[in-house]
């Protein structure tokens, strides 16, 4: 199939310009020799023609007196009206005209239309003829005078109604091509939007701006799709490395769990046993973890009331326990005790997760705050450390999957915690921040639904 000519914006446009000053110039030219071709038929008199009716009427007028007056002399071109000491004898004027008549007489401006002309008459005896005329093309047939419209008047709405007819049509048809246009460019959208760039048809348009838009949208389309695709095979491969981790975890879980019971069934010491039910406490909070792991797409838990108390007493369980055996100190500061609404488990473990990351990243002799505080309308955990802090990079990325921060991470850590962390905020409509203090500093922040 042969490929269509296209045409320019700037074609259509000077193509829609030429069209309407062509076609009014055209109209014009036809009204005006239908115009003067009716004046030359004789079915119209030419403007000239009131203004010589009056001229001889002046003439008249003048010659005679208020009582040797007759009508019959004056051209029914011309309006008249006979006045004698402010007194109107007769006259062939409609109330209106009459009025005008006699203000125009006595010196008043602003009342005669732009086509009308009176001449004040003084006749013999004094007394004065006022005579109006219209400088505009009438019947040449008083009975149509009298019975039609004015002519010049209709004809003129004539011409306009025809130029206002061909500006509209060939607008009306301008606005169509652009329409089509916009058509072929909804329809790409349609098309992208439902990952289908092969029906984008770029051959379509007729403008050649608009064409190139279309090739480009359907370049657009195949790249767009092809990132999907990608994206979605990262996806695929980012939960079967989960599925794989969740998998390989197991075991060694299983071990230290098994052997953490081995131990718990000597006689130990004080301290020995505190340790003992801290690492079967560690594991099993681990094999909750890998459970929500194997669950990551799963619609969020349920929330319900939960006391803030309870939430940082596990906390604070849980930061002693992973403190303690690296030589570096927990503080609590507990600045706020209400109701939160909350999925339990999700919240603690993302909570564990900022502690685990900061008790991580933290040197020996070093400090972990956890700091519980309300602001404003919002339920803070606040977790800092003295350690070195984020990087820029991090500050930028944290929160994505499986990414790590080169200065603050080890072979034990696999990017899934701060990540964890942003989607337990998200499902509370809260936020995950994280800053320099200049330490590190991660906090949830999440509303309180009184």
């Amino acid at each position: 199939m042969a490929k269509r000519k296209l045409t320019s914006l700037r074609s259509v446009l000077l193509r829609y310009l030429l069209l309407c000053g062509g076609g009014c110039a055209l109209i014009l030219v036809l009204w005006w020799g239908i115009f003067m071709q009716l004046i030359d038929v004789g079915f119209l008199l030419p403007a000239v023609a009131s203004a010589q009716a009056c001229s001889e009427a002046r003439e008249t007028a003048a010659a005679v007196t208020a009582e040797t007056f007759d009508s019959n002399q004056i051209s029914d071109l011309c309006r008249w009206a006979v006045v004698q000491n402010d007194t109107v004898l007769q006259t062939n004027m409609t109330a209106r005209q009459l009025k005008i008549a006699l203000n125009t007489f006595h010196g008043g401006s602003g009342n005669l239309g732009y086509t009308q002309y009176q001449y004040d008459v003084k006749m013999a005896d004094g007394s004065f003829c006022l005579l109006q005329y219209d400088y505009a093309v009438p019947y040449a047939d008083p009975a149509l005078r009298n019975t039609l419209p004015d002519f010049q008047t209709c004809y003129l709405l004539l011409l306009t109604l025809l130029v206002i007819a061909w500006l509209g049509w060939q607008t009306h048809r301008t606005v169509w091509v652009f329409a089509a246009e916009t058509a072929c460019l909804h329809r790409a959208v349609d098309a992208i939007a439902a990952q289908q760039p092969e029906r984008i048809d770029a051959d379509g348009a007729r403008l050649r701006e608009f064409s190139a838009t279309l090739h480009a949208m359907q370049t657009m389309g195949r790249e767009l799709t092809d990132s999907l695709q990608s994206q979605w095979r990262m996806e695929q491969q980012r939960a079967e490395q989960i599925a794989a981790l969740t998998h390989d975890l197991k075991t060694p879980l299983s071990i230290i769990q098994g052997n953490a019971d081995l131990l718990a069934e000597d006689a130990l010491s004080a301290d020995q046993q505190t340790q003992v039910e801290a690492i079967l406490r560690g594991t099993e909070r681990a094999r909750h973890y890998l459970a929500a792991l194997r669950t990551a797409g799963a619609a969020p838990a349920v929330q319900a009331p939960l006391a803030s108390h309870t939430l940082t007493a596990r906390l604070a369980q849980t930061a002693s326990a992973l403190c303690a055996p690296a030589g570096i100190q927990f503080i609590l500061q507990e600045e706020w005790q209400g109701t939160i609404r909350a999925a339990e488990n999700d919240l603690l473990r993302a909570a564990e997760n900022l502690l685990d990351n900061a008790a991580a990243h933290t040197p020996r002799g070093g400090t972990v705050t956890l700091t519980v505080v309300r602001e404003n309308n919002s339920f803070i955990l606040r977790v800092t450390d003295t350690g070195s802090g984020f990087t820029a990079e991090a500050l930028a990325r944290a929160g994505e999957m499986f990414y790590t921060d080169a200065a603050r991470s080890d072979s034990s850590h696999q990017g899934l915690g701060l990540y964890s962390a942003r989607r337990t905020a998200a499902a509370h409509g809260g936020t995950l921040r994280v800053y320099n203090t200049p330490g590190g500093c991660a906090e949830l922040c999440l509303p309180i639904c009184e």
